[in-house]
């Protein structure tokens, strides 16, 4: 490696400057070992003081495929120039796979006639640029043959770099059971697991015979994965010019491998091994989907069936399959399953709260006494969770909800079931009790009604509800006292504007009255009296004036008597309105020249009426007289005023000519009477005819407040 400063290359001994720093800025500490041709640097110590912009042309060439590898896809899209020496191990038209001592690597618009094509296990040399798709790989822009050699040594991947997409385009071999032949793949399971192997080039009929073989596949590997999104397929890759070779074939009869009694999977075996059969014989204890479990004697051992087969709790079988044993307990792959009888199970081993956590128990039929702590339910399986002392856990049975209805919790129960452990090695970390059947479900004692808990929940809700009940007390009562002082101060305030508002009324009607009676009845006086100065007038003419201003000065008297009346408050019973109307339509009428007959109860209850009440009828009463006096020509009128059924009732009855009283009379003296009454929440009635005189019936309501007063 070499620096470049101001005065020239310094070397650096060793490659501690790696390509990610090729045209950086560095900041160096470092031992300075001059010699006469150069100068080195020792024991380097350096920072990244800042990136310096460098041109395509300035990229430095990458002479291997790991450096090219390490590459970050966006790196690798600036075209980094690249000479690389390696091995052919795929070729196809333009394109190869290439692989020096580092790694592999595709490499596209390869130079070369299709005629004169490259070749397996060719020795070449390449020249071109970076790019990057799934991964970084190489544009060829020159390549050199250098002759035929030998493919590389196949790597042998662990199952994490056969799943991550670590290796694509490496040469690598893989080793397996083939558990599964589909048109031109293979599934093979392998230490790690079961992984999907395409093979492109083999044909459908040519990879039967390998099927439940143990094999080695060669070849150049590629990540499955996606172009749009550049994502590698989890356990599926392809194999490219494969090469497969047979380990092991199939057995004619899989069942005539030698018999293992289960406790002695774990006991030294010099010809045990991951891809070497065993055949175990037992009870089924569990059959469902993806958990099956047999018993032989007290050990129990999982199996995990090849193809689906119809077992039941109670058959006695004979499994071959591969053994794996790093789980709970012995897990038997790719099991072939044989059918030898029924019976009926084993007595469960009774488990008591200090040895609940062993592997022995893994995959055998064992009794557990519990509490009901809850009950849940999933997809498919209700779910009990259960407390043995101060270990919980879970049981879980494939049933109806209808079926456990009847457990509650807190219930002592009795459950037989497959004991599920979940850890490694023989460590269990936590386990599920699988129920095959209702019936393993037995309460040995019902819960308490009166438990600790119900009799913390009562007082704490009991606490709640008095302390509820005394904030909302409290609040309920600061907003009655709010509400109260809020009402006062409205009523307080609305009794004054209705009282500021009857004074002003009466204040109005009072001017009102006076304006229009007293006011142009002195008027009409002053100018009578101001009428007298120049030529005296004669005695006759002299004499109807002095009657004229007697007549008008009476009728303010009547008129200012009228006014006193109403505002009296001593006045404002009904016995004084009653009194006070008779005597006025007496005179009113007398003067006139027209007869009245009065009718006017003895015996008239103290009832009080308001100055406007008072008035409303006064002025509907002086109207009807006034109507009677001047249009209807009458001789008598009779009045009568009487109270009957709470109700003051005034009858004025005249013997005139009478007006015609259909739906719309005319006049405004009809409207008015009907528009006052109306106001005080009192009815006006008239009955008339041509010629029949008219009768008009006033009525107001005593034992109600008249609307608006």
């Amino acid at each position: 490696m070499a620096l470049e400063d101001a005065t020239g290359q310094v070397s650096v001994q060793g490659s501690l400057l790696s390509s990610n720093l090729t045209n950086r800025l560095l900041d160096v500490v470092a031992i300075r070992a001059a010699t006469a041709s150069n100068v080195m640097l020792r024991s380097v110590f350096f920072q990244v003081v800042k990136d310096v912009p460098m041109t395509a042309t300035q990229l430095p060439t990458l002479t291997t495929v790991e450096q090219i590898k390490r590459l970050k896809r966006g790196e690798a899209l600036r075209g980094y120039p690249v000479h690389v020496s390696g091995a052919i191990t795929w070729s196809a038209g333009s394109a190869v796979v290439i692989q020096d001592s580092t790694a592999g690597i595709f490499v596209s618009e390869v130079p070369v006639a299709a005629a004169d094509g490259p070749r397996r296990g060719e020795y070449w040399d390449i020249e071109g640029i970076t790019y990057a798709q799934f991964s970084p790989m190489i544009l060829a822009r020159r390549v050199t043959r250098r002759g035929l050699g030998a493919l590389p040594e196949p790597l042998h991947p662990t199952w994490d770099q056969l799943i991550n997409g670590t290796l694509d385009t490496q040469y690598v071999e893989v080793r397996g059971i083939v558990t599964e032949v589909q048109s031109n793949a293979l599934t093979l399971l392998t230490h790690g697991g079961k992984i999907h192997l395409d093979l492109p080039e083999r044909r459908a009929a040519d990879l039967q015979a390998y099927d439940s073989t143990l094999v080695r596949v060669r070849g150049c590997l590629w990540a499955t994965k996606d172009d749009t999104t550049h994502e590698f397929k989890i356990g599926e890759v392809e194999m490219h010019d494969a090469v497969i070779e047979v380990d092991q074939p199939a057995p004619d009869d899989p069942f005539a491998a030698p018999l293992k009694r289960l406790d002695e999977l774990l006991l030294f075996d010099a010809q045990a091994g991951a891809f070497q059969r065993v055949k175990v014989s037992g009870q089924v204890v569990r059959a469902r989907a993806g958990e099956h479990s047999l018993m032989d004697g007290a050990a129990g051992l999982r199996f995990d069936p090849k193809s689906p087969v119809e077992l039941q709790p109670g058959d006695q079988v004979q499994v071959v399959g591969f053994p794996e044993l790093g789980g709970p307990s012995p897990l038997l792959r790719e099991a072939r399953v044989r059918k030898t009888g029924h019976a009926p199970l084993p007595q469960p081993k009774r488990l008591s709260e200090d040895t609940l956590f062993s592997g022995q128990h893994d995959a055998t039929l064992v009794q557990i006494e519990a509490q009901l702590v809850k009950l849940n339910t999933d997809q498919t399986n209700q779910l009990l969770g259960l407390q043995a002392g101060p270990h919980t856990f879970n049981a879980r049975l494939n049933a109806k909800p209808e079926a456990i209805q009847g457990l509650r919790p807190g219930s002592r129960l009795r459950l037989t079931g497959v004991y599920w452990g979940h850890g490694t090695g023989g460590d269990i970390n936590s386990f599920e009790l699988l129920l095959n059947d209702p019936a393993d479900i037995r309460v040995i004692a019902q819960p308490p009604w009166w438990t600790l808990r119900r009799l913390l929940a009562a007082v704490g809700v009991l606490l709640a509800v008095l302390g509820i009940a005394a904030v909302w007390i409290g609040l309920l009562r600061r907003q009655i006292e709010q509400r109260t002082a809020q009402l006062r101060k409205e009523i307080h305030e609305r009794e004054r504007a209705e009282h500021q508002r009857a004074v002003e009324a009466e204040r109005s009607r009072i001017a009102r009255d006076l304006h229009d009676d007293l006011g142009s009845s002195l008027t009409e006086i002053s100018l009578l009296a101001d009428a007298g100065p120049g030529s005296p007038p004669s005695l006759k003419r002299a004499g109807q004036r002095f009657q004229t201003i007697g007549d008008k000065a009476r009728a303010v008297v009547n008129a200012l008597d009228v006014i006193v009346w109403l505002v009296n408050p001593r006045k404002d019973v009904l016995p004084f309105l009653i009194g006070y109307l008779g005597s006025y339509a007496e005179e009113y009428l007398s003067s006139s020249g027209i007869g009245c007959h009065l009718r006017i109860p003895r015996d008239i209850p103290s009832v009080p009426l308001s100055a406007e009440v008072r008035h409303s009828l006064f002025l509907a009463v002086k109207e009807t007289l006034h109507n009677i006096v001047r249009h209807a020509h009458a001789s008598e009128v009779m009045m009568e005023l009487a109270v009957a059924s709470g109700q003051l009732r005034i009858v004025i009855i005249d013997n005139g000519q009478g007006f015609d009283s259909g739906p719309s009379p005319t006049g405004n003296g009809v409207s008015n009477l009907h528009d006052r009454l109306a106001g005080i929440g009192g009815r006006c009635q008239i009955d008339s005819g041509p010629e029949v005189g008219t009768k008009v019936c006033l009525t107001f309501p005593l034992t109600s407040t008249p609307p608006n007063l």
